[in-house]
């Protein structure tokens, strides 16, 4: 298994596609760093690296769609290229070599998500400066929404690895996982505002945990967090079986 995720890891970071997502991920930060200081500068406003942490949770909505063009292409890019005929005939089952690439795409996403965090770390302390007071509150704030933004990645990802497998086009893959996943996201308000008792099971209306925080309110009524992950357990089970009971019964030509 180390064997297969090392070459899968290997496939990716030899790809252009991937580090044309880093760099565009590093210049987004920088971008917007410089912005948020020339705003504050303007106003007159101090701030700190851990007020910038925090400012930069609001734009962890986008990470996920980095690691999806990812795992979009990981398993329908075999077959694009005519690979996954040698890929096959390797030792390994095909049951295998889909795990190595699922976790290679699920730790993928984590590549990009500490990239961000470090990044903004990074940014804040050199253009906002070291806290000169307790910013406890505010890193633990940050956190929750880092581990908020991990869950949402790992079930985006997990479901454009699905795609990815099911149908073995990469522009289908990433291009549905992008549509789809907008339209969910914004369809849990107005199904929240109307009143719909069902959109709580939905997979949107689960990944924020913070909703759960003290004094807050969940999105529909009678959600707890152990509803939410169980909500969530379900779909992440149902993608996966999807994925690997069509890998693994496909013929390949």
């Amino acid at each position: 298994m180390i064997r297969l995720l090392k070459n899968e890891h290997m496939k990716i970071l030899f790809k252009k596609s991937t580090w044309t997502l880093a760099i565009s991920l590093t210049v987004i930060c920088f971008i917007m760093a410089i912005f948020m200081k020339k705003m504050l500068s303007s106003a007159g406003v101090g701030e700190n690296v851990y007020g910038y942490l925090s400012f930069t949770t609001g734009f962890l909505g986008v990470l996920p769609f980095f690691a999806a063009a990812v795992s979009g292409a990981i398993v329908s890019s075999e077959f694009e290229r005519g690979t996954i005929k040698f890929l096959l005939i390797r030792r390994a089952s095909r049951s295998k070599i889909l795990t190595a690439k699922y976790l290679t795409a699920v730790l993928f996403s984590l590549y990009f998500l500490f990239l961000y965090f470090l990044l903004s770390m990074l940014l804040g302390l050199l253009l906002f400066g070291p806290s000169t007071e307790s910013g406890d509150a505010l890193f633990q704030s940050a956190l929750r929404s880092y581990a908020d933004g991990l869950v949402e990645s790992i079930m985006i990802v997990t479901f454009a690895f699905m795609l990815s497998a099911v149908f073995r086009s990469t522009a289908l893959a990433v291009g549905l996982t992008f549509i789809v996943t907008l339209a969910a996201k914004s369809s849990i308000s107005v199904l929240a505002y109307s009143g719909a008792e069902w959109g709580k099971y939905l997979l949107f209306a689960n990944t924020n945990f913070s909703q759960y925080a003290e004094n807050a309110q969940p999105v529909f009524d009678g959600m707890s967090p152990g509803f939410s992950a169980a909500v969530l357990i379900f779909h992440l089970a149902s993608f996966l079986v999807l994925a690997w009971g069509v890998f693994v019964k496909r013929d390949v030509a």
